[in-house]
């Protein structure tokens, strides 16, 4: 069974209790997002306590053994997906009802980072990405370590969050990403998609200061390689650890009140998460190696989604077909629209294709629509 871990440091119990009152002092904040304030600057460059602490009254620990990448368990659900399915692991910051907005009362963090993960995952399925979650219930509170350590043999780990900070004028989207590294492209991959969604979640949210990226050093090796060069965030070191790229996304600020009220609303959280599926939908879909070159059975557009626009594109070349009309499909297409291979193309390979679309809407799996259809 996996083991819970912390990579925190050990502060003894006068420093941990003056160090809360320093903060207390400066902020002036009832919580903080993963113990975060800023100073003040055009970029909103931040100031941070670490996230690596954990404080349980007076104490903080420090975890004294750590698992190998090798010896840490790939989620079963992914076990025997096919290596060219795009596989993003997302993490809903925090749990239950924790950092309240100081400006406006109805807005937690937490519960913001649930719904979004929530909304970002449905909108991923839409798009044939096998998305999961890090936790299944806004009260759920895996370890830091364990949220990270769970995105092994994903393509992407993403920790949901909103900022705070002493002034409410500081309203920009912020992605976490991690330290140059020269033995691996998962860095460029963390800074790259992270640039995208910070700047996307800014258009978005219409934010005054622009989404940028930034990096925090941690200040211990806690993966044991001898180089000072792990990451701030513990859950940002738990996914560097087991070779996935990830961010830590800070949806603005909910220390300005626009934002807050913004966030709060369900509607602007779906719109959001959409917008984020298909930053990260058409990133991978760059990147990712295809098994071939061979077009996608049941994608009659060719666009990479089999979703309503492919049925919408049978049922105007069955029309045609009454009405005495010519095709438009080519012998290719006709064959990728023959969905249940009866020589015809007409509603019931429509129909077929929405009910897979319907499939993959509410979580379905399997990205193949033959597979599916022969299984069914």
């Amino acid at each position: 069974m996996q083991r819970r871990l912390h990579s925190f440091y050990v502060l003894s119990s006068v420093t941990i209790y003056m160090l809360k009152k320093v903060i207390s002092v400066i902020t002036g904040l009832s919580a903080l997002c993963a113990g975060i304030f800023t100073i003040p600057n055009a970029n909103a460059v931040q100031f941070e306590l670490s996230a690596d602490y954990i404080i349980d009254g007076n104490e903080a620990f420090q975890a004294t053994e750590i698992l190998s990448p090798d010896e840490i368990p790939i989620n079963e659900k992914i076990k025997d997906l096919d290596e060219n399915v795009i596989k993003v692991m997302i993490d809903p910051g925090h749990f239950s009802y924790y950092n309240r907005s100081t400006v406006y009362s109805p807005y937690w963090e937490s519960v913001m980072t649930w719904k979004l993960s929530n909304f970002l995952q449905e909108e991923l399925q839409k798009l044939g990405v096998h998305a999961d979650l890090t936790k299944s219930s806004l009260d759920e509170d895996p370890s830091f370590n364990d949220r990270g350590f769970s995105s092994k043999g994903y393509d992407f780990f993403i920790s949901m969050h909103s900022n705070a900070g002493i002034y409410e004028y500081m309203d920009a989207p912020i992605a976490f990403v991690y330290q140059d590294l020269p033995w691996t492209d998962i860095d460029d991959i963390s800074r790259e998609l992270g640039l995208k969604l910070a700047k996307k979640t800014a258009e978005v949210m219409k934010t005054t200061q622009k989404g940028s990226t930034e990096r925090k050093k941690g200040t211990g090796d806690w993966d044991k390689n001898g180089i000072n060069d792990d990451e701030w965030y513990s859950v940002l070191f738990a996914s560097r650890f087991v070779g996935t790229p990830g961010i830590l996304m800070e949806h603005s600020f909910h220390t300005n009140y626009r934002s807050s009220v913004w966030l709060y609303n369900d509607n602007n959280l779906k719109k959001l998460a959409k917008a984020e599926a298909k930053e990260i939908y058409d990133y991978f879909i760059a990147i990712k190696p295809q098994e071939s070159s061979e077009p996608v059975f049941g994608d009659v557009n060719g666009d990479n989604i089999i979703d309503s626009s492919d049925s919408a594109c049978i049922l105007k070349e069955y029309a045609a077909s009454l009405i005495g009309g010519g095709t438009t499909f080519s012998d290719e297409t006709r064959k990728i629209a023959d969905i249940n291979s009866d020589g015809v193309i007409d509603s019931v390979d429509a129909s077929v294709i929405l009910e897979f679309y319907s499939y993959l809407s509410v979580g379905g799996t399997e990205t193949d629509i033959r597979k599916w259809f022969e299984k069914r």
